[in-house]
């Protein structure tokens, strides 16, 4: 079900709510060299203070996001949320991040340390799960009926993991390594987020497809698995260089791998948006499909 004149209201005030909190979020975080582009390890405000950053800036996007799933499609929740830090973070590239690491000398561990980022978006991204699905318990009777849908059932376990979730799962990270792999030609970063907007939006509904289910845990970390295989390709092929600008040259020299040129906010962001596009559409085609039959 395509949701109702109100609820895209309150996904845009979500939206809204969500951009504001992460461009805040971003107005902390970046080093002051002047180079576009971060990570949460090089944050200017060190490690363990960006970490706790995150996760108070995610509180007033999450309870936004929480009353869009409370009243539509869980999915919603977490499409407001990805959709908000993609536009907060759209000219955060991966080059200012590169040379960063290629100036301090530490450009061995610049892709260990990505993906150890990737695996705490997934860790951020079970809790926003955990989040949106106890909000579902907790409000739905409490809001009043003409600002909510039944969704295929009033409850759904998100996190849980089966054989069709893992089996739409796996062909989203396939899917979506091979188009991404093709569309991240360079490290511009809208042409990092729409590229990976649209490999995983494909990925996705042909995930769903395959095997239709309604526990999306392991396709929305589809992307970070992607971006993870991607690092690891990247920091391969440089392994055991001992010049400080390979790095640099590998990435204008168009020899760095396209899925390596994308931070993990992109993937957290950018990819994970594209998948709650794919999983959206394939609810809606699979629903067709039982009303027809």
């Amino acid at each position: 079900m395509l949701p109702s004149q109100t609820q895209r209201v309150l996904m845009l005030f979500a939206v809204i709510i969500g951009t504001v909190a992460w461009w805040w979020l971003g107005g902390f975080l970046p080093p002051s060299d002047g180079l576009h582009g971060w990570s949460l390890f090089d944050a200017s405000t060190g490690k363990a203070p960006a970490v706790g950053l995150l996760l108070l800036t995610a509180l007033p996007a999450l309870l936004a996001a929480s009353f869009v799933a409370v009243s539509g499609n869980p999915i919603s929740g977490v499409f407001c949320v990805a959709l908000a830090g993609t536009i907060a973070h759209h000219g955060n590239g991966f080059a200012g991040v590169a040379r960063r690491a290629a100036d301090s000398g530490g450009q061995s561990a610049l892709f260990p340390q990505l993906a150890v980022e990737l695996i705490l978006g997934i860790a951020l991204l079970a809790l926003l799960l955990l989040g949106l699905q106890a909000a579902r318990r907790l409000w739905v009777q409490r809001v009043p009926l003409r600002l909510r849908s039944r969704h295929l059932g009033e409850q759904l376990d998100l996190l849980k993991l089966d054989q069709k979730s893992l089996t739409a799962g796996l062909v989203t990270a396939a899917i979506g390594a091979v188009l991404s792999a093709g569309l991240l030609r360079n490290e511009d970063p809208q042409q990092v987020a729409g590229g990976l907007v649209l490999a995983f939006s494909l990925a996705a509904l042909i995930g769903h497809a395959v095997s239709p289910n309604h526990r999306p845990f392991a396709s929305l970390i589809a992307p970070a698995v992607v971006g993870i295989v991607g690092y690891a390709w990247a920091w391969q092929s440089l392994r055991g260089t001992a010049e400080n600008d390979a790095l640099l040259g590998a990435l204008y020299g168009n020899e760095l791998p396209g899925l390596a040129m994308g931070l993990p906010l992109h993937y957290l962001t950018a990819g994970v948006l594209g998948c709650t596009i794919g999983i959206g559409i394939g609810q809606l085609v699979e629903k067709a499909k039982l009303a027809e039959g």
